[in-house]
């Protein structure tokens, strides 16, 4: 089927507005702590996809096998319940021959993203609720250095386009936030963001 002019320029449009599907990590722990719980909560911020996602941890730390994870925990309510599922973070070896780990959740289902609004009401708190997922896992870490780890979710339905990453340390200091007490002050995502990577 042939596009006039004017077809033409509608299609374009609408492939520009077109937002795919995404993910965004909607709120994550400080940092990792040998024999803590670590939590963090993932969110759509895109189309809608029933494909599912993945969750993995890379970098040094696991590389060299200095950061050991075994199992990760995903909770989310559908219809006013709570659900939970326990996967296994396998550490496997990448087409490059690094080493992650890694945990797929084909049962998440993305809703479409809402758009922000100023004022949330009621609705839209519930609905956010109902497309939001929690995960929590133990790390172990032994060692007295510190390192960065780069925690990474994406959609299964488009795992280049829509992913969302974080970099977190690794410690063994079970008083971390004692010794940092900066670290509870809330900071903005996107200064955060540029604050990791200015280096």
């Amino acid at each position: 089927m042939k596009l006039g002019k004017f077809g033409l320029m509608k299609e374009q449009l609408k492939q520009m507005n077109k937002k795919g599907v995404k993910v965004s990590i909607a709120s994550c722990g400080k940092v990792l702590i040998d024999e803590l719980p670590f939590s963090f909560s993932v969110a759509s911020a895109g189309e809608a996809s029933q494909k599912g996602i993945v969750v993995s941890f890379s970098g040094e730390p696991v590389e060299d096998g200095r950061l050991v994870l075994s199992t990760i925990e995903m909770r989310y309510t559908r219809n006013g319940r709570a659900h939970s599922e326990t996967k296994k973070l396998a550490r496997i070896v990448k087409r490059d021959g690094k080493h992650i780990y890694q945990a797929k959740f084909t049962s998440v289902v993305l809703e479409e993203a809402r758009p922000m609004k100023k004022k949330a009401d009621s609705d839209m708190f519930l609905a956010d609720i109902s497309s939001s997922y929690s995960f929590r896992l133990i790390p172990s870490y032994k060692q007295d250095e510190e390192a960065e780890v780069m925690l990474t979710v994406y959609p299964l339905a488009d795992p280049l386009g829509g992913l969302a990453v974080e970099w977190r340390s690794c410690t063994s200091d079970k008083e971390w936030f004692e010794h940092n007490p900066d670290a509870l002050k809330p900071v903005s995502r996107s200064k955060g963001f540029f604050m990791r990577h200015r280096r």
